[in-house]
């Protein structure tokens, strides 16, 4: 297998975090994926519960790095993995300010 590189994605790592690649359980590769992106947000979370933009950015980037075919388990995943920590999804959208 060749490893393909760029300025911060590996064939292993996004920016340093484990994609978990060398797990053979899927269902494991998958929880492993929820938890960082997870622990990426709480990492990244203001005193309200937002996640600031960086933290979105490396959540963004790190999923990008996952395979397509795992990208709708890991989303699922990292959701209810965000739930459990008592996080809520909100939506916010430009058109609803004001």
């Amino acid at each position: 297998m060749t490893e393909q590189t760029n300025d911060t994605t590996t064939n292993e790592n996004y920016k340093g975090f484990s994609l978990f690649n060398d797990i053979e359980d899927i269902d494991l590769r998958i929880r492993n994926r929820a938890v960082v992106m997870s622990n990426i947000a709480e990492a990244n979370t203001n005193k309200d519960r937002n996640i600031r933009p960086a933290g979105v950015g490396l959540i963004l980037g790190y999923f990008n790095s996952v395979p397509k075919e795992e990208k709708k388990a890991t989303i699922e995943k990292f959701v209810s993995t965000m739930k459990e920590r008592g996080f809520q999804l909100v939506i916010k959208h430009e058109s609803a300010k004001g």
